[in-house]
């Protein structure tokens, strides 16, 4: 017997989906090298990292940098993360993951701040499309994934305490909370965008595979899962581990 609360899984892209989360962590390390920044390290970034991007870069400066060396940075990050896409697979686990969703007769969609013209290739290049009833990036300019999440939704006419979001980063807790939705984060360990205290301090239940965030959804030895399932302001932690999403 599935357990049936959670209805529909909204999955980020960028670190959950598309495995890019190192890409993204080396990409950033040596813009800040070519822009003549101080150093920074993996821990750096794990520590530091937040959105919007411009406050996230000025907390690595440990400053507030110019207009000016914000676009700089973003020029030579963009660069530097074009040398790793071609090579960038998805999570080891995400297909089996989405398999075994969609087997349970459950919907799923895919929810990014990648740019829209950009990301739609992408997930068709990997031959994942089928998987989602719906797929959204960003137009324009969005620094919070909140109003995108509410927007992906209606759209879809899916209620957001039927939704979970299966995200890896801050932003998507944060935005499962503002529209009343539930959120699993991902943390895969040394490659995480966040410093896993990060995700401990929200309450969010934590996973370490894509494939132990479905199973739990499904498990009906946890029913109890799916109506505590952590939105941001619920200190409910059901899985234990040792990972971004980021508009790139």
């Amino acid at each position: 017997m599935v357990n049936s609360f959670v209805e529909h899984i909204v999955w980020d892209w960028n670190g959950t989906i598309f495995g890019d989360s190192r890409a993204l962590i080396d990409a950033t390390i040596q813009a800040f090298a070519m822009c003549g920044m101080p150093p920074i390290t993996v821990a750096d970034y794990q520590r530091e990292h937040t959105q919007p991007i411009p406050v996230f870069y000025n907390r690595l400066a440990g400053r507030v940098l110019s207009d000016e060396e914000q676009a700089q940075l973003d020029e030579c990050f963009q660069a530097a993360y074009q040398r790793y896409r071609d090579n960038i697979m998805l999570t080891h686990d995400s297909i089996d993951a989405m398999s075994l969703w969609r087997t349970a007769n459950r919907s799923q969609s895919l929810l990014s701040m990648h740019p829209h013209d950009r990301l739609v290739p992408l997930i068709e290049r990997t031959g994942i499309s089928e998987f989602f009833t719906r797929v959204d990036g960003t137009i324009g300019v969005l620094t919070r994934k909140a109003p995108h999440l509410a927007e992906h939704l209606d759209r879809q006419g899916i209620r957001a305490d039927r939704a979970v979001v299966i995200g890896d980063s801050v932003d998507d807790a944060r935005a499962a909370q503002a529209c009343g939705a539930h959120c699993l984060l991902y943390h895969p360990g040394e490659d995480a965008l966040h410093a896993r205290e990060h995700f401990q301090e929200l309450g969010v239940p934590i996973v370490e595979t894509l494939i132990d965030a479905v199973g739990q959804l499904l498990d009906p030895s946890v029913g109890t899962l799916n109506r505590r399932l952590a939105r941001a302001d619920e200190p409910t932690v059901v899985g234990v581990v040792p990972a971004f999403e980021e508009s790139v």
